[in-house]
């Protein structure tokens, strides 16, 4: 079954009330040299506070023990947002070495575990949920194909074409047959009348 939501209808208050403190985290000496002006308002703009809203709404019944895995993780902010939500045991990765140095410092106080690896050299067949908001820059499948069987997965994709968006689809079905789950939910979020955001949520079969 296919949610349709609206993102205007979601409410980001619980993920925008973090962002002083991730704001902060550039002020470490060396870290806001790596990065441009663009990049830290795409971190934090409507729509990705709208997307990682609507993916926290759906972990609160979630085990905190649960060993969890955040694939693309960017600057740590998705991290920190679970740790605040109780979560306890939080891996995350991210091939693009500078995101490492900034989520270090935003996670300092924090028993997060940060990688800077290819989530393809990652031993995702360890973690009890894999997070992965980000399908669309994942070239292939390699990562989810060695998860265990009964793994949890959040997973979101977009049909938004953008020069670095190497794995867009195009609409729910075609997310859920790149990605097969016993499906808990499925849904697509609205921005506009040609841009959306889907989301699976289930166990690989």
């Amino acid at each position: 079954m296919n949610n349709v939501i609206e993102c205007d209808d979601v409410n980001y208050d619980e993920v925008s009330i973090h962002i002083p403190w991730a704001i902060t985290s550039f002020y470490c000496n060396g870290v806001i040299d790596d990065y441009e002006l663009s990049e830290v308002r795409d971190a934090f703009r409507i729509q990705q506070l709208q997307s990682k809203s609507w993916l926290y709404n759906h972990l609160k019944d979630l085990d905190r023990e649960s060993k969890i895995l955040i694939v693309g993780s960017w600057i740590g902010f998705t991290s920190y947002c679970l740790f605040k939500m109780g979560f306890k045991n939080i891996h995350e990765t991210d091939a693009e070495p500078k995101h490492k140095k900034l989520s270090q410092w935003m996670n300092r106080d924090f028993p997060i575990r940060v990688h800077s690896l290819d989530v393809n050299d990652m031993p995702v067949q360890f973690y009890d949920v894999i997070i992965c908001t980000s399908c669309e820059h994942i070239e292939n499948n390699e990562w989810f194909d060695k998860a265990t069987p009964k793994t949890k997965m959040f997973l979101q994709s977009t049909n938004l074409v953008l020069p670095d968006h190497i794995n867009t689809v195009n609409s729910i079905e075609e997310f859920s047959e790149k990605y097969p789950l016993n499906l808990e939910y499925s849904g697509t979020m609205k921005y506009s009348d040609s841009f959306y955001r889907y989301m699976l949520v289930g166990e690989k079969m």
